[in-house]
């Protein structure tokens, strides 16, 4: 059965090639570059993540005019797609070209706000075929959380104005903190809401694979776990400066109450970065209970 369904996956590949061949016909070249970069690196057939090759000459594009139609043809490809892994995939690149955005960029047709407005709501995974594979039945359900994910990700930087990327850097610490500083509280405070729902989402995350590891699977919760902790940082200034605040809102308890649900479930990552770590939940049950 795993023999038909390489061969099955392969037929795909090659029928996906003859019609890309076809478009590009009457394609500029850049066109057949970026087209067959993604064409590579979301397989019928591959049990791997998008290669490095292809994710770092697609990630070059993001901040030149041919930006655009890369998550263009990366979300048409995600849309047409009924294989879970090339589901999967170009998730994966999507979430790794938002990623790789540079700064506090306002432009409207900035990358984010491109994937966002393109796949968000108006995108349904719900018919992908999964074959008999155990690989595909285990990654169908990641699929479907990583794409509610992604959205939620790409939602938070929307109201934030930036991707949620800081690193654990103290100038750009020190860079976010005075921004957060010259909000109104009102602001801040519902900034901190909406970065929950990404807590919230991780947490909720499927169990994760023990018998074998599914390395596309893992590539997605390693892109995870480095939101989580960007996020992380972004909720914590927050949190300080909305301390500082004599104004609190009512429901600043109930937003240190949904972060405490989500402890456990996020606690597999905490030897991950331990220090800051043990000083964030350290600031949130202190100011739940003080």
């Amino acid at each position: 059965m795993g023999k038909l369904t390489t061969l099955k996956g392969k037929l795909k590949d090659e029928g996906s090639q003859m019609k890309l061949n076809m478009v590009h016909l009457c394609s500029s070249e850049n066109d057949k570059i970026i087209d067959k970069a993604i064409f590579k690196a979301t397989t019928h057939t591959s049990h791997d993540p998008p290669s490095d090759k292809y994710v770092t000459f697609l990630q070059s594009t993001v901040d030149t005019s041919y930006g655009p139609q890369a998550v263009t043809a990366i979300v048409q490809r995600l849309c047409l797609t009924k294989d879970v892994r090339v589901a999967a995939q170009c998730l994966i690149l999507l979430h790794k070209m938002v990623k790789s955005e540079n700064g506090y960029r306002e432009e409207e047709d900035s990358i984010r706000n491109l994937i966002y407005n393109q796949g968000g709501s108006n995108l349904n995974l719900n018919d992908l075929n999964e074959d008999s594979s155990s690989f595909a039945k285990e990654l169908s359900p990641w699929v479907q959380w990583y794409k509610l994910y992604l959205d939620c990700f790409l939602f938070n930087a929307g109201v934030l104005g930036v991707t949620p990327n800081i690193k654990e850097n103290s100038e750009e610490k020190r860079v976010e903190a005075e921004r957060v500083a010259s909000y109104t509280t009102d602001c801040i405070f519902e900034q901190t809401d909406f970065l929950v729902d990404v807590f919230e989402y991780i947490s909720g995350r499927p169990e994760t694979p023990t018998d074998k590891p599914n390395r596309i699977v893992i590539e997605m919760i390693e892109l995870v776990v480095k939101d989580y902790f960007s996020v992380m940082r972004l909720i914590k200034i927050r949190l300080e400066e909305l301390n500082e605040r004599p104004d609190r809102p009512d429901e600043f308890v109930s937003v240190l109450v949904r972060l405490e649900n989500c402890m456990e479930g996020l606690s597999e990552f905490s030897w991950r970065n331990k220090n800051s770590n043990e000083d964030f939940w350290s600031l949130v049950l202190e100011l739940k209970d003080g």
